[in-house]
């Protein structure tokens, strides 16, 4: 697959990833006005617990796209959320949360295609690697984009609410177009090697992890002990 075209498959899936991302961002996974059952109305009853319910979808699905078995990652989240409802009351829960969110951001499993060290091989892993960092830092640009939506309606008056987002959106498209000319070069000063695919990859994966981590750092953490909107984003 060339460059160009497996720049078009990322971009289709960060594009989708962005629509499902955009909406559940904040606070708790779902409408504390809609709590039906003992477990949310104890989630929705405390600041942290509420938090960290918003956070744990982040680290499932993160754990879902760095898994090569999702049916495994799947089981133990059935698994914990049995443990997590027998809580009795938030501060179990806040306990729970955090255990497993932490748990969830480190499972990482090498892709079927890093088995070999041969040259196509090599390249295919590089990839995937990247596209799975592609997966989070689209996740975090989202929640990015609908903290700064909530803002601009939350303080329609306030002209730096208004200004954010559209410069937000600007500084990604450049980092974008930073990162495609970064690594572009670097694949071009390789082109009488057999490595310049790995080279391209490893470019594109360190920018991407870097960029996603700036964008937690700066966007969706607090200056507070306040737990930030989304974990700090995978190391794997």
């Amino acid at each position: 697959m060339s460059i160009s075209t497996r720049g078009a498959v990322w971009t289709l899936g960060v594009a989708v990833i962005l629509l499902i991302a955009v909406s559940g961002a904040n606070a708790a996974s779902f409408d504390c006005k809609k709590a039906a059952d003992r477990i949310e109305h104890l989630i929705c009853g405390d600041v942290d617990a509420n938090a960290y319910d918003g956070q744990i979808g982040a680290a499932y699905q993160g754990a879902l796209d760095r898994s090569s078995h999702p049916e495994e990652v799947r089981a133990r989240q059935r698994a914990w959320l049995k443990q997590r409802d027998a809580c009795a009351d938030a501060s179990c829960l806040t306990a729970a949360y955090k255990k497993q969110i932490s748990l969830l951001s480190s499972l990482s499993d090498e892709p079927p295609t890093c088995e070999d060290g041969t040259t196509p091989a090599i390249n295919a892993c590089g990839a995937e690697y990247s596209r799975r960092a592609d997966l989070e830092l689209a996740r975090y640009v989202a929640a990015s984009r609908k903290r700064l939506l909530d803002d601009t309606a939350d303080n329609p008056e306030s002209q730096a609410a208004k200004t954010a987002l559209p410069e937000f959106d600007a500084a990604q498209k450049a980092w974008e177009t930073y990162r495609k000319a970064e690594c572009g070069a670097a694949y071009d000063w390789w082109s009488d090697g057999t490595i310049r695919g790995a080279m391209f990859n490893a470019c594109y994966l360190s920018a991407t992890k870097a960029r996603t981590e700036a964008i937690w750092e700066t966007w969706l953490t607090y200056m507070d002990d306040t737990p930030a909107l989304l974990p700090e984003p995978s190391a794997k």
